[in-house]
Formats: C-alpha cells, sequence, structure tokens
C-alpha cells in the first residue's frame, strides 16, 4: 500500500536509514502511522542510484547482544515514497511545504549541521545551510496554509548536540526576522510548530561486502544500501507523551521516551558512548587501528577509555535532582563497552573520526567545563584527546570535515610543529588562538567556553604525540590523570 508522505527527513545517511526510518517501517507494519518518508538531500550532490535501483527500499542487518539473547536477523525498510533534491528542482522542493499531510520533520545532518551561514539569502535556490533551507520550507507551508495554526509541524533534529531543536529554531527564527518581513509568521513559528529536542542512541556501521554478499545468497538481491546495527535502540525526545498520538512509536513497541526533560538520557549517551567513541578513534588511528573492534582488543585503548570516563566524565554527570547516579553512569559505560565489543560491527574509526572539531565541542568540552569548575585546571584525558585531534588534523591526513576547520589548521600547521618531540614557540598561541573566536570553533565572537587552560595542557600532550609516539604518550596520560586523581 502506498501511503501518504507525513515525514520529511533532511539526510539520506545511514544512520537515519537504520534508526528513523526503520522505527516508521516497525510503525506501519503494526497499522499505527500509515505515513512515508520523503527524503530530502541536505548538501549538494545526487541520491546513490542504488535508491532508484532498488524501489526506495533497503535492508537493515540487526546483530548482536540484547538483553542477554542473541538478535541477529535482516529487516525490510520500505518506508520511503520519493527523493527530493533542492539542489536539481527547488521548486519541487518547495512543494513539499504544500502537502497536507505531512506532519513531522526530522533530521541528521551531522553535528556541524545546525549551524549559521552569514551567506545565506532568502532568494538562494537553496540556502547553503540547513537551517536557511528548512526556513525556506516553513515559509512555503506558512504562506500556503495562510498561517492556519493546524498547518503547523513536528521538528525534530536528530543531531547530536544539545538542546538540538532549540538551536535550530533560534537559528530559523533569526532567518526569519532577517529574512521576511512577516511577523505572523515568526508567530506561526512559535506557537503551531512544536520543536522537540531529542537523544538518538544505537551503533550504526556501513555495509561491508561479506554483508552484501550473504544478503545475496540468502535473497538473491544485491543490496547496496543495506546497514548493519546493533538491536539495541534508544530515542528520547522533549516533550508530553500525548504526542506519541501523532507519531506512535512508543505505541509500536519500539525504545522510546517522552520525556520534558532529556538531558539525563544526553549526558550518559553524548558523553560516554559518543566520548568514548572520539577518543579511540583519533588515538586509535594513530596505532593502526582500522574499527572499534580492533580498539576493543587493545589493553591501552581501552584503559584510556576507562581511566578518561571514570576518573573524569562519570563524577561530573548527574547530580541531586537527576535520575542518573555515579552506579547508573557506571552500568551505562559496562553497556557501551559490551556493545563495543560486538564482533558483527565494523564500526570504522574514518567514519567516527570524521567532524571531530565539532564532536569535541558536544563530547568532550562538558567533562573540560565541569572539572575545570571543580578542579580550576583542565583534565589530563580530556586535554589529550584535544592534542590528539590537532595531532591528526595537521599531520597531512585525509581528512574528512567541514572546509573551513580543515583549512585553519592546513594554515597553521607549522606553527605546531614539535621539533625534537617539543612544541614550538608558536603553538602556545596558536593552541589558544583554536580555541578562540577565530580559530576553528569560534564564531567570530565566541569560542569554547569554559577551556581553563586547556590549550597549555593540550600543546604539552601535543608535544608528547610527537616526540614519543601515540601509545607511550597514551601510556603517561593515563598513568597522570591518575596519579592528579591520587592527589600524589
Amino acid at each position: 500500500m502506498a501511503y501518504p508522505v507525513r515525514i520529511l527527513q533532511f539526510g539520506d545517511g545511514v544512520f537515519l536509514r537504520a534508526f528513523f526510518d526503520w522505527m516508521v517501517e516497525a510503525m506501519n507494519a503494526q497499522g499505527l502511522f500509515q505515513g512515508s518518508v520523503a527524503i530530502v538531500k541536505p548538501r549538494p550532490g545526487a541520491f546513490s542510484p542504488a535508491y532508484a535501483r532498488q524501489g526506495l527500499a533497503w535492508r537493515v542487518s540487526l546483530k548482536g547482544i540484547l538483553d542477554g539473547r542473541r538478535v541477529e536477523r535482516v529487516d525490510l525498510v520500505s518506508s520511503a515514497s520519493r527523493l527530493v533534491n533542492p539542489y536539481e528542482d527547488f521548486v519541487a522542493y518547495l512543494a513539499e511545504a504544500r502537502n497536507p499531510e505531512l506532519r513531522v520533520i526530522v533530521s541528521n545532518t551531522t553535528e556541524s549541521g545546525i549551524v549559521a551561514a552569514p551567506e545565506d539569502r532568502a532568494m538562494d535556490r537553496p540556502a547553503l545551510s540547513f537551517p536557511g533551507k528548512l526556513t525556506q520550507l516553513l515559509k512555503a507551508r506558512y504562506d500556503a496554509f495562510q498561517g492556519a495554526a493546524d498547518s503547523g509541524l513536528l521538528i525534530i533534529p536528530c543531531e547530536l548536540i544539545e538542546d538540538n531543536a532549540a538551536k535550530l529554531k533560534a537559528l530559523v527564527l533569526g532567518h526569519a526576522a532577517s529574512w521576511y518581513a512577516d511577523p505572523g509568521f515568526a508567530a506561526w513559528l512559535e506557537k503551531s510548530c512544536t520543536w522537540i529536542d531529542s537523544l538518538v542512541d544505537r551503533i550504526v556501521t556501513g555495509f561491508t561486502a561479506e554483508e552484501r554478499a550473504a544478503i545475496l545468497k540468502a535473497e538473491g538481491v544485491e543490496d547496496e544500501l543495506v546497514a548493519v546495527a546493533e538491536p539495541y535502540h534508544l530515542l528520547a525526545l522533549r516533550g508530553p507523551e500525548s504526542l506519541d498520538k501523532i507519531l506512535p512509536l512508543k505505541a509500536a513497541g519500539l525504545n522510546v521516551v517522552w520525556a520534558l526533560d532529556i538531558s539525563p538520557w544526553r549526558e550518559l549517551k553524548v558523553r560516554l558512548l559518543n566520548g568514548s567513541h572520539t577518543l579511540i578513534a583519533l588515538a586509535g588511528l594513530a596505532l593502526g587501528k582500522k574499527t572499534v573492534l580492533e580498539c576493543v582488543g587493545d589493553p591501552l585503548l581501552m584503559e584510556a577509555v576507562r581511566t578518561y570516563q571514570l576518573l573524569e566524565t562519570i563524577p561530573t554527570i548527574g547530580g541531586k535532582a537527576s535520575p542518573i547516579g555515579r552506579p547508573e553512569a557506571e552500568a551505562y559505560l559496562s553497556g557501551v563497552l559490551e556493545r563495543f565489543s560486538n564482533p558483527d560491527l565494523a564500526h570504522k574509526l574514518e567514519g567516527i573520526a570524521s567532524k571531530s572539531v565539532a564532536k569535541y565541542a558536544a563530547r568532550i568540552m562538558p567533562t573540560v567545563k565541569a572539572q575545570f569548575a571543580i578542579q580550576g585546571r583542565a583534565p589530563v584525558m580530556a586535554s589529550f584527546i584535544l592534542a590528539a585531534l590537532v595531532d591528526r588534523y595537521t599531520s597531512g591526513a585525509v581528512l574528512q570535515d567541514e572546509a573551513a576547520p580543515v583549512a585553519w589548521f592546513e594554515a597553521h600547521r607549522a606553527e605546531f610543529a614539535t621539533p625534537g618531540g617539543v612544541a614550538g614557540p608558536k603553538a602556545g598561541a596558536a593552541m589558544a588562538e583554536a580555541l578562540g573566536p577565530a580559530g576553528p570553533w569560534g564564531d567570530g565572537k565566541t569560542g569554547l567556553p569554559g577551556q581553563g587552560n586547556l590549550a597549555a595542557e593540550a600543546v604539552a600532550w601535543l608535544g608528547k604525540i610527537r616526540g614519543l609516539g601515540m601509545g607511550p604518550a597514551l601510556t603517561e596520560a593515563i598513568a597522570e590523570a591518575k596519579r592528579r586523581q591520587s592527589g600524589k
């Protein structure tokens, strides 16, 4: 049965295919939603030809342990009904706004997607940034339905940044104010649209040749879009559970939390799971590792994760009003390490290390700020992670990141040189500039907040990494973090 488009999805990456689209499939299978997804290309480029060849369907291969039981199954996902490329047909893109069946907008444009692009203009076809394109679409919907209150949408960004919907809303409202002389539009955005902060949790990897071969053998189908994922999943949504009537995720039996405060779940996931990923990706790649599973088999990297999380992060998670305390956080960390050990997931470090600049701000900086507030200085392991990032970004490695941070580090590579394993006289100033308003984390006005002596600590560890090598430097960092903890 062909369902009407009720969800407009910005992003066609493997995560959304194996997470949100998989959830839509589950709702439809139970007759609870009866809606399909239109997938929007958020960046220039063509969709994979595999979508057309496969009739907008793909498979999600679930492998791992869930609730103590082995899970190994393949689910067919056919919840998408059309592709929309605003770069090829902007008129067709805006036409999506006139769909009376549309209920939800969902996105995953990575942590760097929810950012302002000063060069965006209302007349662009389309605007460069995701917030700009979204503003154009919402204005078209507001105009098409003459600002009717019931034409508003649920807007659920899945980017891994704190208060993702609130930040996206602020950018859209900013565009609305500067682009359109229509106070009614701003009021409609505020009152008729529901902006839902979210937290997503599922480890998803791309396909492997072995996985494609297995599906071809079992089903006689060559699936170029197959995604491999762990069976565990969690979607936490900031809002009343009554919204499940519009998007019946929980009613479908999915692991979904509707809550007025999702920050406890976010802290656990972003800081313990994603933070651990960032550490092992940056250090692991320098040690010649290629996958998370290889890192799990390295005692040094696992000790680094435990040291960082147990000594620096977990002591700053939760609080008196939080349902999450140290026992819950330690239990979650144990679960994370178990999930990392899943032998069926070829989770590549190169993918995890992509866009590390934005990921450091989202995943590691909360620990830096909290520890600085407590101890009056930046924590050892979090500083080491920054040093590992700078080492990678100034080493000539092929980087997957936005053009601006890559260009910034390339332009300052000589300043981060460490002749003889000692940071040069310009390295300290370069690191301070990197963390400031003009650096890759800055917006021209502010940089990373609450950093304390992070720049000086990171420069020192950068010298160790370059002088001793990643392994010995990491060993020294672990020892120093433990020494500081013991007060010796």
